[in-house]
């Protein structure tokens, strides 16, 4: 376990363990929607980066992930990151930490993996642009 501070949050994490974790879980959802995740997620910039390794997190992995279309051919994500772990200090629920485009929080959300390790959530809100080529319509249902 390391602990880390990032802000008004302090952390313990387990990164081997919140690896693993990446490497057993499959995104469920709307398959467009995580396929234009990815791509818009592939150059993140290096403030992002930091962040992510820092917390040990997968970004391309949320473990919930949701997608709403905003104006233009845009759209809105959300969801969470589960991380091996446990939150020392730090405000649930509230916009702490904004790194470029992506708001993070820590959330309490009803788990969807069946954990037995301590484990916490970090919650994320970003628009992306839409860069598939099928038209941001299909996905609208």
């Amino acid at each position: 376990m390391v602990e880390v501070r990032i802000e008004d949050w302090k952390l313990t994490i387990d990164k081997e363990k919140t690896n693993a974790l990446y490497m057993t879980h499959l995104q469920a959802g709307d398959p467009l929607a995580y396929q234009n995740f990815l791509l818009a997620n592939e150059k993140l910039d290096e403030e992002l980066l930091h962040f992510s390794n820092s917390l040990g997190l997968n970004l391309q992995q949320p473990t919930l992930l949701n997608a709403f279309p905003v104006d233009g051919q845009q759209i809105m994500y959300s969801g969470y990151y589960t991380v091996c772990g446990a939150i020392v200090e730090g405000e649930m629920d509230a916009w702490d930490v904004i790194v470029g485009e992506h708001c993070f929080s820590l959330v309490e959300e009803e788990p969807i993996l069946a954990l037995t390790e301590p484990h916490f959530h970090i919650g994320f809100e970003v628009v992306l642009p839409w860069l598939l080529p099928q038209t941001l319509e299909l996905t609208k249902k």
